[in-house]
């Protein structure tokens, strides 16, 4: 079963997101900054992150800029934001970010792109 770790400070958001991929078979794993987020990578080892950008603590960007130097680089990460600036996904792509949902999302389209990113 796919390990999943959702980054988001947004409770109602992430806990939708873990119910509905939990339904899918996939074990899901939660942190609410990136600070958390980080040490719960090192922890659980998921196969897959989706990870907010603006989020009080440790934001995506500073996830992004330790996660890429870690022993976990090679987990891929797809961002979830309201931040659709060209600007923004330009340094996304620069941090190495695999993908990008943009909110609001369909959550078909969110499953897409997860299950494009874990084969």
């Amino acid at each position: 079963m796919p390990r999943i770790l959702i980054i988001d400070d947004e409770i109602n958001l992430r806990e939708t997101i873990a119910e509905m991929l939990t339904y899918l078979g996939y074990d899901i794993f939660l942190s609410t900054d990136g600070k958390d987020g980080l040490e719960k990578v090192k922890e659980i080892q998921p196969d897959l992150i989706i990870c907010d950008i603006m989020m009080p603590i440790l934001d995506g960007y500073g996830f992004m800029e330790l996660h890429r130097t870690s022993n976990y680089s090679d987990i891929p990460v797809l961002f979830l934001s309201a931040k659709v600036e060209q600007k923004d996904k330009e340094i996304e792509i620069s941090l190495g970010v695999k993908d990008y949902i943009t909110k609001p999302f369909a959550f078909k389209d969110l499953k897409t792109i997860i299950d494009l990113h874990l084969k």
